[in-house]
């Protein structure tokens, strides 16, 4: 057994001094055998580098929360989530950026006009599902901006861009007598800044849907639109457009007392004007 074992590695040895002596012949006398070995291992080289890449890829995204995923899961959508327990595998992290996004939405809803604001409710209720109707604007639309059709329902929708403005009991009446003028039974009315406690009891017993500015964004989220190309762009905007003609609003600064107002570009044919603030 130790004589055949001793055998076979001297064999062995043998044939590696012989690839040696032949590898090194190869190297002196063959031409172009240098350039095909240092081919070989430039070879072997990259695909090591692509292997080693590949694998910190794939454990990075094992390890943590992959980035088209901020802001389109909502703490109440994960399985491990419950009121007063602490988020775990980032959580923290995700609710800081979901935070500092509310907050450029905030003051993005803020910034834009009222028909931006009809455009962003629009495109709410069309990444639901909606079939979506635009009534709004500078058309005689009787209290009707939206209308809302899917296969099992039909709903108005009342978009009042106020910031500063809460929506009162008139304003509730109003909305039920255009539902009742359209005999359509469901209306949501959405705004910024709120409802009065009146108005907000009365569109609850009539069964009136009522969003305010932290809705907005929930929709948005509830959407999947928080991060989307789409609202980016609807929210840096800084056209103005006219609420009687639709056209382009431009800054013009009053002669005799140097306040600044929006005024209509097709002045003076329209002559709708805004002030700065509003």
């Amino acid at each position: 057994m130790g004589r055949g074992r001793g055998s076979n590695d001297k064999a062995i040895f043998e044939a590696l001094s012989g690839l040696a002596w032949m590898f090194v012949l190869a190297w002196m006398f063959i031409p172009g055998f240098k350039a095909l070995v240092f081919t070989v291992l430039l070879w072997l080289f990259v695909i090591a580098v692509v292997s080693l890449l590949i694998w910190a890829i794939y454990v990075s995204m094992r390890t943590k929360p992959a980035l088209s995923q901020l802001g389109t899961a909502t703490p109440r959508w994960r399985p491990d989530f419950c009121p007063g327990k602490a988020p775990t595998n980032g959580g923290g992290i995700l609710q800081t950026v979901r935070a500092s996004r509310e907050q450029d939405i905030s003051e993005g809803l803020r910034k834009i006009d009222w028909f931006q604001f009809e455009k962003l409710v629009e495109l709410i209720y069309q990444h639901r599902g909606f079939a979506v109707t635009r009534l709004g604007g500078a058309n005689p639309d009787g209290g009707v901006d939206l209308i809302l059709k899917s296969t099992t329902e039909e709903s108005i929708v009342q978009c009042k861009h106020w910031r500063k403005q809460m929506v009162g009991v008139r304003h509730i009446r109003e909305f039920l007598g255009t539902l009742t003028d359209q005999k359509i039974p469901k209306g949501i009315f959405v705004t910024l800044a709120g409802y009065t406690e009146d108005a907000r009891q009365l569109a609850h017993k009539h069964g009136i849907q009522i969003f305010k500015e932290t809705d907005v964004i929930e929709m948005l989220e509830e959407s999947g639109l928080t991060y989307s190309k789409e609202i980016s762009k609807l929210l840096s905007d800084k056209t103005k457009t006219c609420p009687k003609c639709e056209h382009e609003m431009v800054l013009r600064t009053a002669r005799g007392t140097g306040n600044r107002f929006w005024g209509c570009s097709t002045y003076p044919r329209c002559r709708c004007i805004i002030n700065l603030e509003g």
